[in-house]
């Protein structure tokens, strides 16, 4: 990846559309550069203070005094959009949206085309913001708010342990049928709370169902690893659960009480994870 750190002021001496700008400042074609910004890979602070946004437009008017970021990684910006995804339940303020396994939640500095929030945006035809995450590897429930009152209200909700979040996992090892256990297993020196109960198991692996208080990084996974049982097909944790079908977990269920109106959401995948 190159990363272009431009201040106008070097390139032009008056007001100047940004694809101008930028062509200047890096000597890219002006499609290649229309591509990238459409992708969400060059970002925009005014007067060169305050907020860093991303800008798509090649066509916005910059001040000498701003400075631009061109994240430019041609792997990236070579990987597919994203075209499909399915929204389960839908307010005003949110809606309640299936990620599938290989999907990041939202974009990196070099490029967001193939994030669900962004696919949202376009869908919504304006801002959304993440509520909570699933990790890239995870297929399931995310909740994306619509608006920033939206996405506020509901991670409130997230903070105070009122949105009720279930998983399925697959994890090495034969765990007893019926088993329950709590992990409390501090993680990056905070709190961490993840409860699991063992529904089947089969050929040295075990399906569980579990349910977590806190939303640490990577938490399932981690506090899984942490008993010697973790997931399979993690990329990242354990020993001997590699496999060529992808991580098996899945965010299966997530229930509360709509901010708004005040009645019972319960959202609930079909799929299940199966041994």
């Amino acid at each position: 990846m190159r990363t272009f750190n431009i201040i106008a002021s070097k390139y032009v001496t008056e007001k100047t559309k940004l694809g101008d700008v930028l062509h200047k400042a890096t000597s890219l074609a002006p499609d290649v550069l229309a591509d990238a910004a459409s992708k969400g890979a060059v970002w925009h602070q005014k007067l060169g203070k305050g907020k860093i946004l991303r800008v798509r437009d090649l066509r916005v008017i910059i001040n000498t005094a701003d400075k631009l970021t061109l994240y430019f990684d041609p792997r990236i910006l070579s990987y597919p959009e994203l075209k499909s995804a399915d929204c389960l339940h839908e307010g005003p303020h949110y809606g309640i949206w299936l990620k599938a396994a290989g999907v990041l939640p939202q974009g990196t500095q070099s490029g967001d085309h193939t994030s669900l929030l962004r696919f949202v945006e376009k869908k919504i035809k304006k801002e959304a913001y993440l509520v909570h995450r699933l990790d890239r590897e995870t297929e399931g429930l995310m909740i994306i708010g619509y608006s920033s009152e939206g996405a506020a209200k509901l991670g409130e909700l997230f903070q105070k342990n009122k949105i009720t979040k279930t998983y399925q996992a697959i994890v090495l090892g034969e765990l007893e049928r019926g088993l329950t256990q709590t992990i409390n297993e501090s993680l990056d020196g905070k709190e961490a709370v993840t409860h699991f109960e063992v529904l089947a198991n089969k050929d040295n692996m075990s399906l569980l169902t579990l349910k977590i208080e806190t939303g640490r990084l990577h938490q399932i996974r981690r506090h899984l690893e942490f008993i010697k049982h973790p997931v399979m097909g993690d990329p990242k944790y354990g020993k001997g659960n590699k496999n060529r079908d992808g991580l098996k977990l899945l965010a299966k269920s997530l229930s509360f009480v709509d901010p708004w109106t005040l009645e019972d959401v319960k959202i609930e995948l079909d799929s299940n994870l199966s041994l």
